[in-house]
């Protein structure tokens, strides 16, 4: 990574880029990218987004025969991934075998399918945990299956508030939900929870595959366009290419703390992978889907995107459906709100979107009922032990935004000398 950059983003920086081409290209176009990027960068601060990239560009690398250095480095994180990913499928394979003994169907998805069906490597796609969808009407079902197995559920993580030191001096310890905490509220606007078993082991259980459309009926097509996939042995299903396409697309075009580079490689390899066995990928469920999940914004920028590292460019038919699909005014917004840093409006779409969810799940109250219920509400799906708990997390979280709208208008108007 360049000297003086932050880590956060969206859209890949140029020496990214650079690293995504040496990754992604073969020949001399590969070797370039890669002279290019190695010259300007530090290899003891590379961001972590570049960093996941490792395995993939040693591979690369290797197949043409380059000899360099940090090959050492790159060979590394091949076989540790390779080693970690091995043990993570050994330990899914034996979750899935007891979700399907006791009839709970599981769809893979994200890194888990990703680097089954599509890289063929186990090396080359890191994971930190696995990524597992229930059927949403059954994820109390399959809460009851997994906690009652040892797992564990993770603190409902906090925008800002990381430091637990600093929530305890506050009065507030987050705690574990429990069963009891996961109610029709709480599913109505969570996509998934992490568990983590006594071996430490993470799977992030989702009862949505998207964040943002949560209704009962949300991922029934995805279901249906299910398709079989084998861990281990043990038989689960993953998802059809065009639905995993969507997700890659959706997650990627959207800021984060880890630049999330990422998506590009792993929309490559679906493509790749679906033409390259002359099956071809249904472009008109992903426009479908897209329209109906309220993604055609971040799909099409991501598609956009993702034709300049393709051998075979990306049909413009596709390109041009997606852009002919109206986008709402909010949809605009949101999209260039979730593609920036979060500050103060970020907060405001995510509450827009609480308010939304929390109105549809209590629609049978009148309009005092549901605001003077929403305070409770917030403090239920934050995890929240008080009311104090919530307005200080509010005020925290307003003060951190507007400070960092602030940085951003500074640097807008005077420059980031550090960047420089």
């Amino acid at each position: 990574m360049i000297k003086g950059k932050g880590y956060g983003g969206c859209w890949p920086t140029p020496a990214q880029e650079l690293l995504l081409r040496a990754c992604l290209s073969t020949g001399n176009e590969a070797a370039g990218a890669f002279l290019e990027w190695k010259a300007s960068a530090d290899i003891g601060t590379v961001d972590p987004g570049s960093y996941r990239l490792f395995p993939l560009l040693y591979v690369n690398l290797k197949s043409m025969g380059i000899d360099d250095p940090l090959m050492n480095i790159f060979g590394w994180v091949y076989a540790k991934t390779a080693s970690n990913n091995r043990t993570l499928y050994g330990r899914l394979s034996g979750l899935l075998s007891e979700l399907k003994r006791r009839g709970m169907p599981a769809i893979l998805h994200k890194g888990s399918a990703l680097a089954l069906l599509y890289y063929g490597d186990p090396g080359l796609r890191p994971m930190m945990d696995a990524d597992i969808l229930v059927p949403t009407a059954r994820v109390r079902e399959a809460i009851d299956i997994i906690t009652g197995l040892g797992w564990s559920s993770s603190v409902t993580p906090l925008k800002g508030f990381s430091d637990k030191k600093l929530l305890s001096r506050l009065g507030w310890t987050p705690a574990e939900r429990t069963v009891r905490d996961y109610t029709g509220e709480y599913f109505s606007v969570r996509h998934g929870q992490d568990f983590t078993n006594p071996a430490q082991f993470t799977i992030d259980l989702h009862w949505h595959l998207l964040h943002g459309y949560n209704r009962p009926d949300a991922d029934a097509l995805f279901w249906e366009g299910a398709r079989g996939i084998s861990v281990e042995g043990v038989q689960a299903l993953a998802l059809d290419p065009a639905d995993q396409l969507l997700q890659v697309c959706s997650h990627g075009a959207v800021w984060n703390t880890i630049p999330p580079i990422r998506w590009v490689a792993d929309a490559a390899a679906i493509v790749r992978k679906v033409s390259g066995e002359g099956e071809g990928l249904d472009w008109e469920r992903l426009i479908n889907a897209s329209n109906r999940h309220g993604k055609v914004l971040p799909v099409r920028e991501a598609l956009g995107y993702l034709n300049r590292y393709l051998d075979t460019p990306l049909p413009d038919a596709v390109l041009r459906k997606l852009g002919s699909v109206p986008v709402s005014r909010a949809g605009y917004f949101e999209y260039r709100v979730r593609t920036r840093p979060p500050g103060v409006l970020d907060g405001l779409v995510e509450l827009r979107f609480l308010w939304s969810s929390y109105s549809r799940e209590n629609s049978g109250k009148n309009l005092f009922a549901r605001i003077s219920g929403f305070p409770k509400f917030l403090q239920h799906v934050f995890g929240m032990e008080s009311a104090r708990h919530l307005v200080l997390y509010s005020v925290f979280e307003l003060v951190r935004r507007t400070g960092r709208f602030l940085a951003a208008l500074k640097d807008s108007l005077f420059g980031n000398p550090s960047s420089k």
